[in-house]
């Protein structure tokens, strides 16, 4: 890469940078107005999408009963592959989401066509176009799984510094306003 290219695309990261915060401050701004999970959880991924014109992201969260995928917010992926996941196991061959909550750590697929642990989605992303998926678990401020957070592509690719540096908000924007949600709901 030429020094102008490297000069663009520092300059673009700045501007990302801004946006973020920018972006950052109206989730946080919602989490303590206590406005809706669901609400707070699709700004955050719109928020998150608009950083790349390609990703669609979505936030899962993990069941009471610690062992099925809840939708969390998916506002750009398809509704039929939504609607299927939302309920599903989670475990160590349950896609990029249910095996980063069962593992508790990233799990990234860079072509989900070809990856054992999408064996038994396949039939369900094949019509979508998913072809990507990289998960992370939300985690609490204690160590506990409160849901995933994931980026797709339509196109097999691995993450880049940048989408890691979205996932590092999202993750922790989500769950602040996981855990927000749960103590108003204890009130």
């Amino acid at each position: 890469m030429d020094d102008i290219a490297k000069t663009q695309e520092l300059r673009a990261l700045v501007i990302d940078e801004q946006k973020l915060q920018e972006g950052e401050e109206k989730v946080r701004e919602m989490i303590a107005a206590n406005a809706p999970l669901s609400e707070i959880l699709e700004s955050l991924v719109l928020m998150i999408e608009a950083q790349s014109p390609h990703m669609l992201c979505s936030v899962l969260l993990l069941s009471d009963d610690g062992n099925h995928i809840r939708h969390g917010a998916a506002p750009n992926l398809p509704e039929q592959y939504v609607k299927a996941v939302n309920g599903a196991p989670i475990g160590p061959k349950a896609g990029s989401c249910g095996t980063a909550m069962y593992r508790g750590e990233p799990v990234v697929v860079t072509d989900i066509s070809l990856d054992p642990l999408w064996e038994d989605f396949r039939e369900l992303t094949a019509g979508t176009g998913l072809r990507a998926c990289w998960s992370t678990p939300i985690m609490s401020r204690r160590g506990k799984v409160l849901g995933s957070f994931a980026m797709y592509y339509r196109r097999p690719q691995a993450p880049t510094a940048v989408e890691a540096r979205l996932t590092e908000v999202a993750t922790r924007l989500a769950a602040e306003a996981i855990e927000q949600s749960a103590k108003q709901a204890r009130n």
